[in-house]
């Protein structure tokens, strides 16, 4: 993806991606309830749509952040469909499944680092956008929502929204404040946030205090993402572009 269509790693940029995994579990549960599409035939249309995406991002050379954040979403709701069919579909020990993806996400991001050494971008630019990273992206979206389900079940939804949240909140001070902006670290973010994204979505959905359901949540949750990346001013939309490019990197 070209480097005119990806955000800056910023305080926008994590609160974005914090909702979009928020709204990404209940879209995806709503996808899977509503389309009654079996596991192949429904990740098969998200990967259209996505290859879509990204034939007309090739051709676009204007500067905007629509294409990227419309592939998170769609890889997002991907994820929460093959998170459950392999947890609750297959049986697959919930535990050794955390494991397996840790694993595939730790080698990914080992992958994507070597790439980022070998052609590092501008400060607070985002790693390569490459296969690479959208499979990284993939698996911390399902690897998020097997832990983040696995949480709920241990200490019920409320808590886990409230723990999860907390947890990605020192997160993300821990690498604001660190002089290691890594891409080992970023990752470690973006799985996080994936974790807290779906205790969090899950219990906006099924809560008993609200009761608001799967329909309302998820487009409450999608208004929320939509409107921080709609108001939220972009570095690249700032009177002075160059005070406004944040100093940490990936």
């Amino acid at each position: 993806m070209k480097e005119c269509h990806t955000p800056f790693v910023n305080a926008r940029y994590w609160t974005g991606i914090t909702l979009a995994s928020i709204f990404g579990t209940n879209l995806g549960d709503l996808y899977a309830h509503t389309s009654k599409f079996g596991i192949v035939q429904g990740i098969s249309i998200l990967a259209l749509l996505a290859a879509l995406v990204f034939i007309v991002e090739r051709f676009d050379k204007s500067a905007h952040e629509v294409h990227y954040w419309l592939v998170i979403m769609i890889i997002r709701t991907g994820a929460t469909n093959i998170a459950d069919y392999l947890a609750f579909r297959l049986r697959i020990p919930v535990f050794g499944l955390s494991a397996g993806l840790a694993v595939l996400l730790a080698l990914l991001a080992w992958s994507a680092a070597k790439a980022y050494a070998a052609s590092p971008r501008v400060p607070g630019g985002l790693p390569d956008t490459n296969a690479t990273y959208w499979m990284a992206m993939l698996t911390a979206g399902v690897f998020g929502t097997v832990v983040g389900d696995v949480c709920s079940h241990l200490i019920g939804q409320g808590l886990a929204a409230v723990g999860l949240s907390v947890i990605l909140g020192l997160a993300l001070l821990m690498r604001r404040r660190s002089t290691v902006q890594t891409v080992a670290v970023y990752w470690i973010t973006v799985a996080v946030a994936r974790t807290a994204g779906t205790a969090i979505g899950d219990w906006l959905a099924e809560n008993k205090f609200m009761d608001i359901g799967l329909p309302l949540s998820t487009v409450l949750s999608g208004c929320a993402f939509v409107g921080v990346l709609l108001f939220w001013p972009r570095p690249a939309d700032m009177p002075d572009r160059a005070r406004a490019v944040p100093a940490d990197a990936p």
